[in-house]
């Protein structure tokens, strides 16, 4: 579609059958173009010139995807300022894909990329399931279960005087 492959854009040659691809640099590419509308997972870049930072950060955004951003600048503060506006599960500032890297973080893609994450204490907790087990204690069944009774009416009514007819309990919920 008009791309232009500055380098790569081949298999390398001598290397068993198999998903290898050379390292590429694309230019003259569009929003359009396949290559900036899906994920690629591989050794590809591809340039495109945009007039500014927001309409660099609107066609980044301006997709299905969201696994890893990457803002490339001179100025590091105003790259955390870009990097925190793309819609992405991470985003690195001068780096490529920093924060898979690290373990104490975790690291998952946002939309359509993925599910979950894995690394950091949410990655864990990821692999976990919260199981609540509530048993009746006092063998009478709850307060606030069918069939209602006028007993039951009157317990309910009073735990809520308790809980919220109090000045010092609206004070401190309310």
């Amino acid at each position: 579609m008009g791309a232009v492959v500055l380098t790569g854009g081949k298999r390398p040659a001598g290397l068993q059958k198999g998903y290898y691809f050379e390292p590429t640099v694309l230019t003259a590419v569009t929003h359009d173009m396949k290559i900036m509308r899906d994920e690629t997972f591989g050794p590809v870049i591809a340039i495109m010139k945009v007039k500014d930072e927001d309409e660099a950060v609107r066609l980044a955004n301006d997709s299905p995807y969201g696994l890893n951003g990457n803002v490339w600048t001179q100025d590091a503060a105003r790259g955390l300022q870009l990097a925190a506006r793309i819609e992405t599960g991470a985003a690195s500032v001068n780096d490529m894909a920093m924060s898979y890297a690290v373990n104490e973080v975790p690291f998952g893609g946002v939309k359509d990329s993925g599910v979950g994450v894995v690394n950091g204490p949410e990655g864990l907790r990821g692999y976990c399931h919260a199981m609540p087990i509530i048993a009746d204690r006092f063998g009478k069944g709850p307060t606030s279960s069918y069939p209602y009774t006028a007993n039951t009416i009157r317990q309910v009514t009073q735990a809520m005087q308790i809980l919220w007819g109090s000045r010092f309990m609206r004070r401190l919920f309310g």
